[in-house]
């Protein structure tokens, strides 16, 4: 794409097929073998064990994909929706954030030409365009709706009692004995804990701040309520080792307020809605078009006519 302005639109039209390497038409248009098995050979990369039942279900996952993006791609061109050199170039950075430095040898060893990867990736993100353009766009949630949900869900936002602490940790019963030794001559509990724990808050002198009452193990939560603020508990013993704890305090189970939980509320109100119709407009793209499947091909691509019938 050297040398392309930002504005210039990425040539996505499909390549020649030849008959006898066609595996489905979508509305005349050839999908070719090479377009299924580098989608499995892709998938590969991701799930290294699966059982055959499970592989047979990513095949048949991965044969919607790939027959919804040509449904996707052939509306961008009924809709003159294109995909601009500068959008290819985000789509390319933004795939390659985060992957190994030997993901083109890990595609080479799969089987995987760079080319076929970066047709693949610019036509999905072509497709996530047709959608936001055509669905996602036409999506809007109210601060009415925002709000009535938050009041008719009220019980969904409340936060647990919460529970500060400091904790003591230790595997070895001699250290146990070196640490309660250290308490009873008068230390602080920070100061044994920062001595003698082995746990994760040790740099910490052992304090978890304020942690859910629902996160903590039974056992854990029985010592703590017998405690009054600043004493100590008895030793714990447990899988994990010796238990020390010291009780800061409690803070009571409450409301989260409206305009802390406004954001989350619209965002998961716009996904839900989203995806909604998105799934009726696919099922109404499907019901328009003609999907025909070579059914000698069907086995190559690990789909069986129960499969196809289904589509």
């Amino acid at each position: 794409m050297a040398g392309c302005s930002s504005g210039t639109p990425v040539d996505l039209t499909p390549p020649y097929v030849p008959q006898d390497k066609t595996v489905v038409t979508v509305n005349g248009e050839p999908l070719s073998l090479e377009d299924f098995d580098t989608e499995f050979r892709l998938m590969q990369i991701n799930y290294s064990a699966v059982t055959e039942g499970e592989m047979r279900a990513i095949k048949r996952r991965l044969f919607e994909q790939v027959i919804n993006r040509r449904l996707l791609l052939q509306e961008a061109r009924r809709d003159g929706i294109q995909l601009t050199a500068a959008e290819a170039q985000e789509a390319f950075q933004d795939a390659l954030k985060g992957v190994p430095e030997d993901f083109w040898a890990i595609l080479k060893v799969k089987g995987v030409s760079p080319d076929s990867w970066k047709r693949k990736l610019l036509q999905e993100r072509l497709a996530q365009k047709v959608v936001d353009t055509e669905v996602n766009s036409k999506v809007e949630i109210t601060p009415a709706e925002v709000e009535e949900y938050y009041w008719t869900h009220l019980t969904n936002y409340w936060s647990p009692r919460e529970v500060h602490a400091r904790h003591l940790i230790v595997q070895r019963k001699a250290d146990l004995e070196k640490a309660l030794a250290a308490l009873q001559k008068g230390e602080d509990f920070a100061t044994v804990t920062c001595a003698f724990s082995v746990g994760l808050e040790r740099s910490q002198g052992g304090d978890w701040g304020f942690l859910a009452e629902d996160r903590l193990p039974s056992e854990y939560d029985k010592a703590l309520s017998s405690l009054k603020p600043g004493e100590i508990s008895k030793p714990l013993k447990d899988n994990f080792g010796y238990h020390l704890f010291q009780l800061i305090g409690w803070r009571d189970r409450q409301m989260i307020p409206f305009s802390q939980s406004r954001t989350g509320i619209h965002d998961d109100l716009m996904k839900e809605e989203e995806d909604f119709r998105f799934d009726q407009w696919m099922a109404g793209l499907k019901r328009q078009s003609v999907i025909k499947v070579n059914q000698e091909m069907a086995p190559v691509i690990g789909v069986t006519l129960e499969d196809l019938r289904e589509e």
